[in-house]
């Protein structure tokens, strides 16, 4: 197996557990925050800028926190400066083989790869916000106020992904594949992944095989 699985999701759909059982399902690593932690470890930007700009074109934070290294208003935007490091270390790790990136417009980056399998994950929005409620740091928040955190926060995934690509965010013409986790649950959302991948291979088989 040499595809590289980009999972692009709605908050609250699932995306980090169903990408990790999935990397653990192939053998095969698995990418989310950890792309972060990676631009942060290159010294340029602190770690807790890059928590705060996370897959956001917001750039309206104290340049204080954005480096260590003195800060110019004529500088690129810290946002894309940051986007564009990601992405030259999605394209490295696509390099390296076989792996499971979420989210950071890895689709997009990866796009022009044929080995490369873009899915969507998405779901009903009660659905999500029970999802999130069960997470310790969400746990004591109202859900009203987790209601409008999961909708801003979507809003906020398809403005970075419209800054940085162009298209539409969760649009199914950007995807090979776009799964109801609703419907699935998690562990159904990633045989659903595999079985996908599966008959894709069997399928292009003959092609390259002639």
């Amino acid at each position: 197996m040499n595809t590289v699985i980009t999972i692009g999701r709605e908050f609250g759909s699932g995306g980090h557990e169903i990408g990790l059982k999935l990397a653990d399902a192939l053998h095969i690593p698995f990418y989310d925050k950890l792309l972060v932690s990676m631009v942060a470890e290159e010294g340029e930007f602190a770690q807790e800028f890059l928590d705060e700009m996370d897959e956001k074109v917001d750039i309206h934070i104290a340049p204080f926190l954005a480096t260590r290294s003195s800060y110019s208003v004529y500088q690129q935007p810290m946002s894309d400066r940051i986007f564009f490091r990601q992405a030259e270390i999605i394209r490295g790790l696509a390099d390296e083989g076989p792996c499971v990136i979420v989210g950071r417009c890895a689709d997009y980056v990866l796009a022009e790869r044929k080995n490369v399998l873009r899915v969507f994950l998405y779901g009903e929005l009660e659905d999500r916000i029970l999802r999130k409620s069960k997470m310790n740091e969400l746990a004591d928040m109202e859900k009203d106020s987790l209601r409008k955190h999961v909708q801003n926060t979507d809003k906020k995934r398809a403005r970075y992904y419209r800054h940085y690509t162009g298209l539409k965010w969760g649009d199914k013409e950007n995807y090979d594949l776009c799964i109801n986790t609703s419907k699935t649950g998690v562990d159904g959302a990633v045989e659903t992944i595999k079985g996908f991948i599966n008959a894709r291979e069997a399928y292009l088989a003959p092609a390259s095989e002639s």
